[in-house]
This record gives C-alpha cells, sequence and structure tokens, in this order.
C-alpha cells in the first residue's frame, strides 16, 4: 500500500491514533475523531515526546489522497489531543 493509492477502506482499517499514546513513527493511523461519511483522516507521526507528537495528516475525499497540513497533538493522560482544541 503506497500513500498515493490508499483507499478509504484500507485508511478505515488503520489503528485508531487517538486510542494508543505510543506511536510508531513513520506509521499511519486512522483519525477517528475527523473522519466522517465524506472524509477519512489519517495521520503519519514524525516526532513524539512526553509532552505530545507532531504528526502529518492527510485527508481521502472521493478517492483523492492529500497532504493537509503537520499539526501538533497534546498528551493528556493516555490520549491525544488537537493543540488547537485543547
Amino acid at each position: 500500500m503506497t500513500l498515493d493509492a490508499m483507499t478509504r477502506a484500507e485508511a478505515e482499517k488503520l489503528p485508531s491514533f487517538e486510542v494508543s499514546p505510543v506511536h510508531q513513527l513513520g506509521s499511519y493511523y486512522l483519525w477517528t475523531g475527523f473522519t466522517d461519511e465524506d472524509h477519512a483522516f489519517f495521520v503519519r507521526p514524525t516526532v513524539q515526546n512526553e509532552l505530545g507528537c507532531l504528526a502529518d495528516v492527510y485527508g481521502i475525499r472521493d478517492g483523492v489522497t492529500r497532504f493537509i497540513a503537520r499539526e501538533m497533538f497534546i498528551r493528556e493522560g493516555e490520549k491525544l489531543r488537537l493543540l488547537e482544541e485543547a
């Protein structure tokens, strides 16, 4: 599976990003908090530490995968939260 060829069905099979407090850098995770019936969002963590995680965010809509942004997620207990929502 390559990034450009990832389908929504493949993205939905990825492990949930919000559930795990520790992520494998470079692996893909479904961002369930923003995924809806029209869009599937997934992230690829690039850096993480005890404070949080910096991740590349991608979206799939109408079968097209696009890079959206690089976002910072902060740790709140065992979960991660988008910095802008904190």
